[in-house]
């Protein structure tokens, strides 16, 4: 009797994901190597700055290289055909690709960051390794694409942190701005319609899909649509009381060293990744704060990685 495996189809992308895990941990160290030389204040930066610059690094790299990855395979006949049960080898690469990334960002958090983050990173491993099931991999390449406004986040961070956000004041406007559209466009209107179609596909199919897996995917893909409502109102609140002159700076967060304050983030210390709660939620600091995440979670984030598939 042939031993149980689980992912029969992960096989020939075992590769990818090794290779891709590697170089993440490369562009870390490249980040840790080659910043100093580039950013004027980088000596002025803690530990746990510098790890949270090349953290946003990393963020960056997949973000722009996967983003694209995941538009081809959106032309994917066999999965539009069978979104739940479909499998394409091409998507599969990309998949095994961000499963490296996972992988990296999983045993970053660990090291570096709270247990919601590790929990994070690891429910968005299972869930994409799950795709060599094969199991919903017609639905990966849509939600990865809540990448979108990665890049964005990114540059606002990075100009923050930097002292570039007082030297180019109104780039960094025009950039928060045109991260809360794509945040708009990409996870709330693109997510949520996806979303809609997923769980349309989930109930024409429920048939052949366990009732558990219904609840634990279904009830996960609820949590973080209402989770990204949740982050856009907040970034919205703070933006019109900025614009209007209403959020006025604490002595914590006044203005220091010629840095502006963020306006799509709170006060974290520098580096430091905001923490999730065991429900999900983001957690205040002690001022009342509520801080965007380093890297908002991907729409598989907080789906159980023990369905048993």
């Amino acid at each position: 009797m042939s031993a149980y495996n689980p992912l029969p189809l992960l096989g020939p992308h075992l590769p990818t994901l090794a290779l891709s895990t590697i170089f993440f941990y490369g562009v870390q160290y490249a980040s840790h190597t080659i910043s100093p030389k580039l950013v004027g204040k980088y000596s002025e930066f803690d530990k746990r700055t510098r790890i949270g610059w090349a953290t946003h690094v990393v963020s960056m790299v997949h973000a722009i290289i996967v983003i694209p990855l995941a538009f081809k395979c959106l032309s994917s006949s066999i999965l539009k055909a069978d979104p739940i049960f479909g499998y394409d080898s091409w998507a599969g690469h990309v998949f095994a690709f961000s499963s490296g990334y996972f992988v990296w960002d999983t045993l970053d958090s660990l090291m570096n960051s709270s247990i919601g983050f590790v929990v994070h990173g690891a429910a968005c491993l299972a869930v994409f390794l799950f795709s060599f099931r094969p199991f919903l991999a017609g639905f990966g390449a849509p939600f990865l694409l809540w990448e979108l406004s990665t890049p964005l986040l990114n540059i606002h961070w990075f100009m923050d942190k930097a002292g570039l956000s007082t030297k180019y004041p109104t780039f960094f406007l025009v950039n928060a701005l045109l991260f809360m559209l794509v945040f708009f466009l990409a996870r709330i209107i693109y997510g949520g319609a996806n979303s809609i179609l997923f769980f349309q596909t989930m109930w024409t199919e429920r048939h052949r899909i366990p009732l558990h897996l219904h609840i634990i995917y279904c009830s996960g893909n609820l949590a973080l649509n209402g989770l990204n409502w949740l982050w856009f109102s907040k970034m919205l609140q703070k933006m019109i009381a900025r614009l209007q002159g209403d959020d006025k700076p604490t002595p914590k967060n006044r203005v220091q060293n010629g840095e502006q304050q963020p306006l799509l983030n709170g006060d974290a210390k520098q580096g430091e990744r905001p923490t999730i709660d065991s429900n999900g939620t983001l957690e205040a600091d002690h001022e009342g704060t509520i801080r965007l995440p380093v890297n908002p979670p991907s729409p598989v984030a907080e789906q159980s990685h023990r369905e048993g598939l």
